[in-house]
């Protein structure tokens, strides 16, 4: 073994003990790479829409329709969607955005696992200018996307403290939310709350009996956690696609048919 072997090996264990891990670079740039060339999730979704397979939709986290959303590329006028959005400025794009479909309810609130008011956490619009420059771009309403229950999610992704904005919330659980709109039939969840994900599939599981498609962003999970709803979800006979930091849950059978 190389003298240079030896260092970088004993690095990688120290760095280790501390909670951290050592990536190569050159994988994380072939995975993107790889990424842009796999395929999409609206590659999946398309053909179950036109199928009529998919009918009727519950996004969470719905931001503005359109900023790194795969559903809006799919969706047509004969679907049937609750789409959720908290954060005002993006629940007024999102508005906008589905106005021609006459068949999206969007709503201005949140999901949780008890209904009630909670605080939530997203960037300040007046220090956008900020992360314009930070980043090099002209528009930064993606910032959007970051909006979680967690402040300690935001600061995570770089957000300075002092830059962050707090509002209070109405939240419905899954429950309450089928039972007012009549979604005991859904076919498809969609959802994207930064870190939240699992707690809230796992209340849906919990607390209804449909065994809809499930589509989630992984990446912010724990591995325990996701652990735990992944087996909870085999034994409901579910079976699992990862497409990039999502991950598909579906029904055997059901895409592949």
């Amino acid at each position: 073994m190389s003298h240079d072997l030896k260092k970088f090996k004993f690095l990688k264990k120290i760095i280790g003990s501390i909670g951290y891990k050592l990536v190569d670079k050159k994988s994380v740039k072939t995975e993107r790479l790889i990424d842009n060339f796999s395929v999409k999730i609206e590659n999946i979704l398309q053909p179950l829409i036109n199928k009529k397979k998919v009918n009727k939709i519950i996004q969470v986290g719905a931001n503005d329709g359109k900023s790194d959303d795969f559903l809006f590329k799919c969706f047509n006028k004969d679907l049937d969607a609750i789409l959720i959005e908290p954060i005002e400025d993006a629940f007024l794009k999102l508005k906008e955005n589905y106005k021609k479909f006459s068949k999206v309810k969007c709503l201005n609130l949140a999901v949780d696992v008890e209904n009630g008011n909670k605080e939530i956490f997203s960037v300040n619009q007046k220090f956008y200018k900020f992360y314009e420059k930070k980043y090099e771009k002209t528009n930064v309403d993606w910032l959007n996307i970051l909006s979680s229950f967690s402040k300690d999610h935001l600061i995570n992704h770089g957000i300075k403290k002092d830059h962050i904005t707090s509002n209070n919330i109405q939240c419905k659980t899954f429950l309450n939310l089928m039972d007012d709109y009549d979604f005991h039939d859904l076919d498809l969840l969609v959802v994207d709350t930064e870190g939240y994900d699992i707690k809230l599939i796992d209340n849906f599981i919990e607390t209804l009996k449909i065994k809809p498609m499930i589509i989630f962003e992984w990446i912010h999970a724990e591995k325990t956690e996701i652990e735990l709803l992944l087996n909870k979800l085999k034994k409901l006979n579910y079976e699992f696609l990862k497409l990039g930091r999502d991950l598909i849950c579906f029904q055997r059978g059901y895409i592949f048919s």
